[in-house]
């Protein structure tokens, strides 16, 4: 995913232990995180030197992450809370657009009523 997809991402509508871990290391390092490791629990040494996360973070991330969670096993979210809300910005944008909601539900393989939903969080959001 692109840094400038992320940007339209409102961390305020995602689950609390993904939002305290774009926290600690920003939503990038979250993101590849959550793509390589989500849905799993991965352990957080205390130490920098005794993990392989340093092959997929930056020290710094890294280094912030050891500081708040090491020596825990950190349950990491999925990415789909990422993908799931700007699949559903690009619904509600293409609506406004004046796309049908059977269109749209073929599109992106959803149920009309899921649509519909999707078409509501909007309203209620504004």
């Amino acid at each position: 995913m692109q840094s400038c997809e992320l940007k339209r991402i409102d961390i305020g509508q995602l689950p609390q232990s993904l939002q305290m871990l774009i926290d600690c290391i920003g939503i990038e390092h979250a993101y590849r995180l959550t793509s390589i490791y989500g849905g799993r629990p991965k352990y957080i040494p205390k130490h920098l030197e005794r993990t392989s996360l340093a092959e997929i973070l930056p020290t710094d991330a890294l280094e912030a992450l050891i500081k708040r969670y090491g020596g825990m096993a950190l349950e990491i979210p999925k990415c789909d809370h990422f993908n799931r809300q700007l699949r559903n910005q690009q619904i509600q944008q293409e609506s406004s657009d004046g796309l049908s909601r059977s269109v749209l539900a073929n599109k992106y393989g959803l149920s009309l009523r899921q649509i519909g939903n999707i078409r509501r969080q909007d309203a209620h959001q504004r």
